[in-house]
């Protein structure tokens, strides 16, 4: 009896699965998801072909398509941060709301004595809830 209850129950099984081809990430609502509370800070290292940290002396992220600056707002102190452990501030989760389910490409670019020396290209994924790099190298080496 056991073994003709399984038999019968299997194809039902079968019918009820569906195939996921028609799932589109971008029409996802993201009212009904649930994120986590962390906060996601996308950086980027600039550093010589040896490995040596480059200090910059100012730097910005600018969007490709627009042309808006999206540059972090960060205080001196941070910014002398940056500069000491060669990674700058790229994007982040405060991005988030404005740019649910969208890609962003964005530029990043380097500057010593207002000489461009560093100039990077990313694309940003925004999912519901965070941010991530899809393209696009953390770091950015100089010859």
């Amino acid at each position: 009896m056991k073994k003709l209850f399984l038999f019968s129950i299997f194809p039902l099984l079968l019918m009820n699965c569906k195939d996921n081809d028609d799932f589109n990430p971008d029409a996802l609502d993201c009212t009904e998801v649930a994120c986590t509370e962390i906060f996601i800070s996308l950086v980027v290292t600039v550093k010589d072909t040896d490995g040596v940290l480059i200090p910059l002396d100012r730097f910005e992220v600018i969007d490709s398509k627009t042309s808006e600056d999206l540059t972090p707002a960060i205080t001196f102190d941070d910014f002398q941060m940056a500069r000491q452990s060669g990674q700058y501030p790229l994007y982040d989760d405060s991005f988030v709301f404005e740019n649910q389910n969208t890609k962003r490409t964005i530029l990043f670019r380097g500057f010593i004595n207002d000489e461009k020396i560093a100039e990077a290209e990313y694309v940003i994924d925004t999912d519901c809830c965070h941010v991530s790099i899809t393209l696009g190298d953390a770091v950015i080496t100089i010859d």
